[in-house]
């Protein structure tokens, strides 16, 4: 079954090529990479760029804003919704390896369409949510909250299976697909670009909610997502360069130099050889570490600040340094990722963790912000690097999106837990002092543990 599957999607693939040849896509719109006058690996940043902005009514701060009116329409309480969002996280997690493998054999065209396709269906679904559990509790006749809570585990896996997850996932999979020499400088500009989206989105979504209605909003969005978004992915996503007869980086000043080529992978490796290389488990480890510490501190943040005597206005504005300083190492980092090793990314990454996790311990002075802001900026740069330039630097493009897709059911889960776990460490030691240890000594083990395997020089093996 899984052959079949396999050749299905390969012999799919191949159909998308012919087109492609003949300067049509499917629907016969006539289009081709090849007529554009400059490489179509820059359209492909942009593309990439807003299909990872497409996945923020999927994202933690994009069903943020919706929080409290499911709250007060679906009578559930903090901790159910918190429950259900988290549930329906790590199932989305579960499945994300696989969404992967759909990618590498169907394309970024389908994976992409059809992931805003589900996205913008789960949109219209929630956006009746109070209907639908209403007749469903009527006719089952079991209570509406019951039914409230079941269905927003459905909903909030819809949202992020599709929106955090495989958008998100074949997105950026799509950019490094079509960069090699200039990779880490396309992964530094994608995340400029969204970085400043998702900085501005609950403002936009806010904006939406009061011109309309938080239930409005959403099949605003899911309507659009259908019948705007899936045509322009389907029209201006493409795979790989060489599926369109493009030379890669064909047209691009590359800079020849010994360093460069000994950082390249020799081959593409599959995901069972990836997974034989202990390296691949210490960037899942950091990256799941991060998700899940990162998101259980932004989720805390104003009960953090409140436990140390300061407002919910101090809490909010460290976001603003701290993304200044996230988005400059991410720039950083990703320019620096094409002619230096990751392993002292890495290591960066250890450190500014431990350090962010460190000032949870102090009372709040100066001193103690800018350490806070610091670490948590810098990590939080550094990830963003993790989790697009490494997969395709270390393992090669053909396999991108089975690694990639396992890589990101790690993070999924992390961003599921850590909320939870920081509010147990809370209620039982009564501060939050002692998450600020637990962060650094697991960064600090994370570091050690890693050393051995991230000093040794990868191979042109299967890692045995």
């Amino acid at each position: 079954m899984k052959s079949e599957c396999l050749y299905t999607g390969h012999r799919f693939k191949e159909f998308l090529i012919k087109t492609e040849k003949n300067h049509m896509v499917p629907g016969h719109i006539p289009f081709s990479p090849r007529k554009v006058p400059f490489y179509y690996g820059w359209v492909i940043l942009f593309a990439g760029a807003m299909g990872v902005l497409f996945s923020i009514p999927g994202q933690t701060m994009g069903v943020s804003v919706y929080t409290d009116h499911l709250i007060d329409n679906l009578h559930l309480s903090r901790i159910e919704i918190s429950t259900a969002y988290m549930v329906g996280t790590l199932v989305s997690s579960l499945v994300m390896t696989r969404a992967g493998i759909f990618y590498d054999r169907f394309g970024a065209r389908i994976a992409a369409a059809g992931s805003a396709l589900g996205l913008g269906l789960c949109l219209m679904m929630l956006s009746r949510s109070v209907p639908i559990t209403s007749a469903v509790s009527a006719l089952l006749g079991f209570s509406s909250r019951k039914i409230a809570f079941v269905f927003m585990i459905i909903g909030f896996f819809g949202i992020r299976f599709f929106g955090q997850g495989v958008l998100t996932l074949v997105s950026r999979g799509m950019v490094m697909r079509w960069f090699e020499a200039h990779r880490g400088f396309a992964a530094a500009i994608m995340g400029i670009f969204t970085s400043f989206g998702f900085s501005f989105a609950p403002r936009v979504l806010q904006g939406l909610i009061d011109l309309s209605s938080w239930d409005r909003s959403w099949m605003i969005m899911g309507v659009v997502m259908i019948i705007l978004i899936v045509p322009f992915i389907f029209t201006v996503f493409r795979d790989s360069p060489e599926e369109c007869g493009i030379e890669m980086e064909e047209g691009l000043k590359i800079k020849t130099g010994s360093k460069r080529k000994e950082l390249a992978p020799q081959r593409s490796y599959t995901l069972q050889e990836a997974r034989r290389d202990p390296k691949l488990w210490c960037f899942i480890l950091i990256l799941f570490f991060w998700s899940m510490y990162n998101t259980g501190f932004t989720f805390h943040i104003t009960s953090i600040f409140e436990s140390q005597g300061k407002t919910t206005a101090q809490a909010v504005a460290i976001f603003l340094p701290l993304s200044f300083i996230s988005l400059a190492f991410r720039f950083l980092g990703s320019w620096l990722s094409d002619i230096i090793d990751l392993k002292y990314h890495f290591y960066l990454a250890i450190f500014s963790m431990m350090t962010g996790a460190y000032a949870l311990t102090l009372p709040y002075t100066a001193g103690a912000a800018a350490l806070l802001i610091g670490g948590f900026g810098i990590s939080g740069g550094l990830f963003g690097v993790f989790s697009s330039v490494t997969w395709p630097k270390l393992y090669g493009r053909e396999h991108l999106g089975a690694i990639s897709g396992m890589a990101m059911s790690f993070m999924v889960a992390g961003s599921a837990l850590g909320p939870w776990g920081f509010s147990m460490l809370e209620k039982v030691w009564g501060n939050y002092r002692h998450s600020g240890w637990l962060g650094v000594y697991a960064a600090g083990f994370i570091g050690l543990v890693s050393f051995p395997f991230m000093m040794k020089k990868q191979k042109d093996s299967s890692f045995s």
